[in-house]
Parts: C-alpha cells; sequence; structure tokens
C-alpha cells in the first residue's frame, strides 16, 4: 500500500483506533439544536466521514458551564442531560457502525477572546486583561468558586459522554488562545491564588479536570487534551508570519513542552496538536497562504518531549505529506478538519488509490470557518452536499428521462452543474469559448499560494471526462448557434467580466486588470499602482511584489479586504493584511481615484490630492455579470433556460458551485 503508514492502528490508552486518520474537531454552527446538541442532520454529517474511512472522530467544541459566558454561542449541551445522552448515543451508534471510534470535545470558554458584542456582561479572562477584540474593554477575572464550578462542569459532561457511548473525551485545553490556554499563559494569568503563579498553579485548572475525570470515568476511559507550543504573538492582537524574527509574546516552546509532560504525567492519554491563538490566528486557522504541513516542526518537538500519541492537524491532507510524517516518526496520527469537509472519503481514496479523484479542500476558509466565526451556518466552498447528507441519495438519483443538456460556460458553475447532471444519467455537453476550461479559477490560480484551486480544477476535469462529458474548447456560441442546438435544457454559465475604471485616463494603454496581468496577457511596467483593495487586488499585489514590481494599493473604501456576497474569514483577512506590511507594500484606504495620467494615478483621500508615480495602473474593482446571451436565449427559447454563477451574481466559488450543484442536481 503506497500510503501504508496511514492505516496502521494506533492506541489512545488502551483504546485501538483503526488507522492513524482522524477527524479534527470543527464547530458544526449552525447545525446544533437550541440546547447546542447534535442534530439528525449532524449525525448524518459525521456517519458520512465515518462511512469514509476515518478513525477518529472528535466532535466540535461544546462548552460545560454556560453560566460563565452567556451567549447564544455558548451554551451547553450538558444542561439538556436527557437530550444530550439520546442524540449522542445515536451519534455515538451512527459512527461505530463502520468501525470507527468517537470522542466528545469540550472546549472550557472563550475568555478574552469572547467578543463583547454578543456576551451577556463583560467577558471573563483568568485575570483583568484586556478583550482581544476591543482592548478598550478590560475581562472580568473568574473567581476560585467559579473556576472550580467550571471544573466540575468539564468533568460532568465527560461523564455524560461516557454515558452516552462516547469512546473518550477531549478537553480543548492549552491551546488556541482559549481560557484554558489563557490560564497557561503568564502574559494573561496574574491570579495570587492557587490557579495562578508558577506553571503548576496556571495548569492546575487542567489537571484537577484530568483527576476527576479518571475518578469518575475510570481510568481506562481515554481522555486527550490540546496543547499548543507557541503563542506566535509579537504582542497582544499581533501574530508573527512564518520566517519572521520575533520575540514570542506569549507561551514559548520551553514552557510549553514542560507543561505537556506535566499533563501526560497527570493522566492526559493523547495530545491533539495546535498552534497559535486569536491573536496570530492565521497558525490557529492556517488559511491557503500558510505552507502544507505548518504544524509538523513543533509538533515533531513535542512528540520527543512526551509519550504518549501526538496527532497532528495544520494542511496535512497532502497524503504524500501526512503518510511520511509518521513514517519518519514527526507524529503518531493526523487530524484531518476541512480536508474531510471538502471530501468524507479522503481516507477510503488514499486507502484505494484514488488519489486524484479527492475532492481538494482549497483553505479559503469561506464556507467553514468564515460563516461559523459570523454566526452563519456552516457549509464548504468547494463541496455543496456537507449537511444535506440526509438528502444526497435523491439529488444523485437517475433522472426517469435522460436529456441532453448544454451548458454554456467552463468554469467551476458550469462544471458542477455538468458533474452533477452527467452523475443523474444526462447527456451533457459544454461549451467553452476559451481554449482553457475555468473560467475565472484560470488566474485565480496562479499565485503559488493559490495552488489548491489547480488541484480542484484538475479534480473537475477528471470527474466530467469520467463521466463522459463532451466538452467543446474555443467555441463561441451566440443565441442564434444555441437556439439550434438539440438540447432539451440549457443552462448558461457565462461568468462576468472586470468591471472598468470609470475616471479621465481609465481606457489609456497603461490600465490593465489583474486577470490580465496573472495570466500573462499584458505585462506590466516596473511601478504599479493597483486600484482595489480587496482580496483579488491585495492578493495580486503581493504576488507582484514576490516579482520584483514596485507595488502600492489604492482602495476607495475605508478599509482592505472586506467582504462581499459572503463574509471573508478573519485568518485569511489578518495574514494578508500582515503580508502586505511585511512586504512594504504602501497602502491607501479611504482614497479616490481622480485621474490616471501619464505620469500616474491622481488620488485623493484624508491627505488631500496627490499623484502617484506609475508605469501600469492594474486594477481589480470587482466585476460584473456577463448575462445578455442568457436574456437573448431566454426571451427567445421554448426550453427551460438557466442561469448560474457569477452569471447571475458575481460571488465567490462557494456561490458558484452552489448553483451548478443546484441546477445540475433539477435537469
Amino acid at each position: 500500500m503506497k500510503y501504508g503508514e496511514l492505516f496502521k492502528p494506533f492506541k489512545i490508552g488502551k483504546l485501538e483506533i483503526k488507522n492513524r486518520i482522524c477527524m479534527a474537531p470543527m464547530l458544526p454552527g449552525g447545525h446544533l439544536d437550541e440546547c447546542k446538541n447534535v442534530t439528525d442532520e449532524t449525525i448524518a454529517y459525521y456517519e458520512e466521514r465515518a462511512k469514509g474511512g476515518a478513525g477518529l472522530i472528535i466532535t466540535g467544541a461544546s462548552f460545560p458551564d454556560s453560566r460563565l459566558e452567556i451567549t447564544d454561542f455558548t451554551k451547553s449541551p450538558f444542561a439538556c442531560p436527557d437530550t444530550f445522552r439520546v442524540q449522542t448515543k445515536k451519534l455515538v451508534d451512527a459512527v461505530h457502525r463502520y468501525g470507527c471510534k468517537l470522542f466528545f470535545q469540550m472546549q472550557l470558554g472563550t475568555g478574552r477572546t469572547g467578543v463583547p458584542a454578543i456576551l451577556e456582561g463583560l467577558p471573563v479572562a483568568p485575570s483583568a486583561v484586556a478583550n482581544r477584540y476591543d482592548p478598550d474593554v478590560t475581562c472580568r477575572p473568574l473567581t476560585t468558586e467559579e473556576v472550580y464550578r467550571l471544573i466540575e462542569a468539564v468533568i460532568q459532561g465527560a461523564v455524560l459522554a461516557q454515558q452516552a457511548g462516547a469512546d473518550g473525551v477531549n478537553v480543548n485545553g492549552v491551546k488556541g488562545g482559549y481560557l484554558g490556554d489563557q490560564f497557561a499563559t503568564a502574559a494573561f494569568n496574574h491570579r495570587t491564588d492557587e490557579f495562578g503563579g508558577g506553571v503548576d498553579g496556571r495548569i492546575r485548572l487542567m489537571i484537577k479536570i484530568i483527576e476527576g475525570i479518571k475518578e469518575r470515568c475510570g481510568a481506562d476511559f481515554p481522555v486527550t487534551t490540546r496543547v499548543g507550543t507557541k503563542a506566535h504573538m509579537k504582542a497582544e492582537r499581533v501574530g508573527h508570519l512564518p520566517g519572521e524574527e520575533y520575540t514570542e509574546f506569549g507561551r514559548d516552546v520551553e514552557e510549553s513542552l514542560e507543561i505537556a509532560k506535566k499533563l501526560e504525567e497527570a493522566g492526559y492519554d493523547g495530545i491533539v496538536f495546535g498552534t497559535g491563538t486569536y491573536d496570530s490566528i492565521y497558525w490557529l486557522y492556517p488559511p491557503m497562504y500558510m505552507h502544507d504541513g505548518c504544524y509538523l516542526e513543533e509538533a515533531a518537538i513535542l512528540k520527543k518531549a512526551v509519550n504518549i500519541p501526538v496527532i497532528c492537524p495544520g494542511k496535512l491532507s497532502a497524503p504524500e505529506m501526512a503518510n511520511k510524517a509518521i513514517k519518519d516518526g514527526l507524529i503518531d496520527a493526523l487530524s484531518v478538519g476541512r480536508g474531510l469537509v471538502a471530501d468524507p472519503y479522503w481516507p477510503n481514496k488514499v486507502k484505494t488509490g484514488q488519489v486524484e479523484d479527492i475532492r481538494p479542500c482549497i483553505y479559503c476558509n469561506n464556507g467553514c470557518l468564515a460563516r461559523v466565526l459570523s454566526g452563519i451556518d456552516m457549509k464548504c466552498a468547494v463541496n455543496p452536499d456537507v449537511f444535506c447528507e440526509l438528502s444526497t441519495a435523491d439529488k444523485y438519483q437517475k433522472a426517469d428521462v435522460a436529456k441532453n443538456i448544454a451548458i454554456i460556460g467552463g468554469g467551476v458553475a458550469g462544471l458542477e452543474a455538468a458533474r452533477v447532471a452527467a452523475i443523474r444519467g444526462h447527456k451533457v455537453t459544454v461549451y467553452e469559448r476559451g481554449e482553457k476550461l475555468g473560467g475565472l479559477m484560470l488566474p485565480g490560480e496562479v499565485p503559488e499560494f493559490k495552488k489548491k484551486d489547480t488541484l480542484l480544477l484538475d479534480w473537475y476535469k477528471r470527474q466530467i471526462e469520467k463521466l463522459n462529458v463532451v466538452i467543446k474548447l474555443n467555441t463561441i456560441m451566440g443565441a442564434d448557434e444555441i437556439l439550434k442546438l438539440d438540447a432539451d435544457e440549457i443552462i448558461v454559465a457565462t461568468g462576468s467580466e472586470a468591471r472598468t475604471l470609470p475616471v479621465p485616463g481609465g481606457d489609456s494603454e497603461k490600465v490593465m486588470t489583474s486577470a490580465e496581468v496573472l495570466l500573462g496577457e499584458k505585462v506590466p511596467g516596473k511601478k504599479i499602482v493597483m486600484i482595489g483593495g480587496g482580496q483579488v487586488g491585495c492578493e495580486t499585489a503581493i504576488w507582484l511584489k514576490d516579482r520584483g514590481y514596485d507595488v502600492s494599493v489604492v482602495e476607495n473604501r475605508d478599509a482592505l479586504i472586506l467582504g462581499g456576497a459572503e463574509p471573508i474569514a478573519q485568518p485569511n483577512r489578518d495574514m494578508l493584511l500582515e503580508l502586505l506590511i511585511f512586504k512594504n507594500i504602501p497602502t491607501y484606504t479611504g482614497t479616490a481615484v481622480q485621474e490616471i495620467t501619464e505620469q500616474g494615478v491622481v488620488i485623493s483621500g484624508a491627505n488631500g490630492t496627490e499623484t502617484l508615480d506609475a508605469d501600469s495602473v492594474v486594477i481589480s474593482v470587482g466585476y460584473q455579470s456577463n448575462n445578455e446571451l442568457y436574456r437573448k436565449v431566454y426571451a427567445s427559447s421554448d426550453k427551460k433556460v438557466w442561469l448560474i454563477g457569477d452569471a447571475q451574481i458575481p460571488a465567490t466559488i462557494m456561490m458558484a458551485i452552489r448553483d451548478g450543484s443546484a441546477i445540475g442536481a433539477i435537469v
């Protein structure tokens, strides 16, 4: 077996896990009941990952004591114990059918990372420290009595999980900048009671928790925890970038290893690794800009220090890298979160040599993290079936009558529609005006940090080839040509076009779009002004800077990289902003472009009017739907004509795939 290390059993305590592939704990926001217990929808979601071959599933975090932090987000499922036992037992039974184990995770609290605007009362913390999101708010220190109440709530939660049949529990402890991590970090723990002072006092909370669980649940009931080796903080609310020299503000590796050893000695049976905090959130939830396997170096140091299993996440969904990390003894097992959301059958596909058929996570964080942190239900940008598992079988059921389906446009919306329609037995033909499939993914995949987009596009090409979808490239279809097609239904997926800049000189030869530059269709001069500070504009500016260009960014809005139709994930935005600073790219926000001249770009903002010298001006000011063809065909044809993706509303990859999937399922 090519990736045999991934499929060797290992033990957490005395519990044997069938392989080294664990599903990382991810909060299924929006898919829990009012008490934050799993629903039948959530159970089906986890069951699909067990069916796909995961050896262990760790549920998303639950809060044991909802009295400490009063929000809807922090409600405790243990407050409804009967419902918890019933629903969790259903979940356990569902994953056990496939030989998968289940650990229930508990989150001690958010502490200083709680958002004041949604909290009833002040945020709490070990000590009176500034809130992470609003430094003008000082957190209320927990009383000693409250700490003991939290300890008892965690222990009781473990008892309930064991009663429901869970194979073990995970305590989200000294990791991530959450409450347990704040207790363990001297920068945020200034307590003078038994839960402060030196290392032993700062981790007493975690020690008492494991002692209580083992006493109530038995010595053989597996209990894992999370440990992070670095805060990756230059200061409060300031992270550091990979490779950047800095002085650690939070907890460093040496002290973290000491803590890990003490937690092992106290009785914890395994560690699910993690690093970073909400102050360095791009380490905590690594986006596309972080390198693959970004946790391995630190996790390997931790593994050498302890004798219990170290389970490692951190962009490890490349089978070659994960298998080698285990073989080389860097980690004991891998923790795949977003990769298993994108493709629940990741383990089985790896095991059976179908790696090219794995639908890849692109680490955009848009469908999962961004939506959960924004209070919206969790989805997946590349997998529209996430949390639709109860109806997926019906969606892909063979159509009663096979039809001829014509799809105009070969971007991701059109490709997803083609894939779903072909699975259902239709004969599908895709007409693409360009020489390649992909639409706006083609310029988008050019920067090195967007290479996962290339994997996604390759996945689509492979799937539609296997489904015998007919592809006609370099084929321009006008309304007359479309109306003459022998098609029962027509799907128009013609995408969108870059907006122009309606200012004097906006049509000069020195002006070009981000897509034109990325695709090499136009070559800019040495000194560039980028007009548009959204995600695409900033990514393009960084890509150009890395190639030796002198770049500055001008944005009309008051801030860079603001979300549009969908929220942008905080790790992505924060890391992009830090990269702009690190790479010395000047930015001008709240600044309007007045004119483009031979000299450069005339701008006006808070500092008045000035001219930025520029050899070239690259614009990234959004897109407008290319739907004129649809309007003509829709008005002239007596057939069903559908409009999907950016041709309907310019948005995100997630929205394009969502549209294509939905229409492909009903044609």
